[in-house]
């Protein structure tokens, strides 16, 4: 059960769950918006967005970003809806419900697009980061994260992981990509980085 609310968390549990894997996350949210190259004005989506946090910390940096973010948890959307409104930014923001590859049914455009520890819960990532890859302005870049937590998983895993995103991201059409390793507990993190 405890193992569902990290996937998809749900109820007061769930907010406990999220406020914990918030905490964790922000280092990572930091290091992989680092790879974006953000402008001011940029539209900027995030991908299993939390508790907010990232979003939030987005918010504060660039008050003329657009924001967009979708989340399968409904307990963290209330979450992300609370924190970003004690901000109190006036600009766009569109937090929607549902798995990523709800997104084939907006019609947006992004600039930069980011996902921190979710991929492998995504029903289709090749199909999801074709569209993303679709729905991006030229020269628009993506970065994913993942530390794997999974039981026997090890530096190495996070190595497999460089190589299965690389493969992903060229699948959907992405370009120009590098992945990247950051020294992290339990076990190294991975960012893959590519360009539209």
């Amino acid at each position: 059960m405890l193992k569902d609310q990290f996937v998809k968390p749900n109820g007061w549990i769930g907010k406990a769950v999220g406020q914990f894997m918030e905490f964790e996350n922000n280092e990572l949210a930091d290091w992989t918006q680092s790879f974006l190259q953000i402008n001011e004005n940029d539209t900027i989506f995030e991908i299993g967005f939390g508790a907010g946090g990232g979003l939030a910390s987005l918010a504060k940096a660039y008050p003329s970003a657009e924001l967009i973010g979708v989340d399968p948890s409904e307990a963290m959307v209330e979450m992300a809806v609370s924190k970003l409104q004690r901000i109190g930014n006036h600009q766009q923001i569109l937090l929607t419900h549902g798995p990523a590859q709800i997104i084939k049914n907006f019609n947006l455009r992004f600039d930069k697009v980011y996902a921190v520890n979710n991929i492998t819960f995504w029903e289709d990532p090749v199909d999801t980061l074709t569209h993303i890859h679709d729905s991006m302005n030229q020269g628009g870049i993506i970065a994913l994260t993942l530390c794997p937590h999974e039981e026997g998983a090890t530096d190495d895993t996070t190595e497999v992981l460089g190589g299965q995103f690389t493969s992903l991201l060229t699948e959907a059409g992405f370009s120009q990509i590098e992945v990247f390793i950051k020294p992290t507990k339990p076990n190294n993190t991975v960012c893959a980085v590519a360009m539209r």
